[in-house]
């Protein structure tokens, strides 16, 4: 059975204005964009200014904690070759290691040499890696 064209107009009126109204109300702040940190690095500009979450591999031997502080840590995170330095200012999680994928939220300094962040997620890379399948 179709629907009277009268029917359709108002239901495509109601969507028109639900969907105008999420558009309109956004602030800006629901969507943090997601970036590797290889692009973070070849165009520090297109980042400056806001928060965003940039995704890397912890660099070997540069995770650095400010003594006597239980959660200043500054470290390397590096993606296709290309290191960016971070300043993080919060407890680490438990799986936060050298070696092992990290996502920070955060902003990146004004003169982009480095990425302020106070929210990690991150990976041991030991416990997501596969297991050897047993010999048969």
């Amino acid at each position: 059975m179709a629907l009277p064209i009268a029917t359709k107009a108002v239901l495509a009126l109601v969507v028109a204005g639900a969907v105008s109204y999420l558009v309109l109300a956004d602030d800006g702040e629901g969507v943090l964009e997601y970036v590797y940190a290889e692009k973070v690095v070849a165009s520090p500009s297109d980042y400056a200014g806001r928060t965003i979450k940039v995704h890397g591999t912890v660099v070997p031997g540069t995770i650095r904690q400010k003594v006597g502080s239980s959660g200043d840590y500054t470290f390397e995170i590096e993606s296709e070759g290309e290191r960016l330095a971070v300043h993080f200012t919060n407890m680490v999680p438990d799986t936060f290691a050298e070696g092992g994928e990290v996502v920070l939220t955060g902003q990146l300094t004004e003169d982009g040499g480095r990425f302020d962040s106070d929210e990690m997620a991150a990976k041991c890379p030991s416990k997501y890696e596969e297991e050897p399948m047993a010999n048969r």
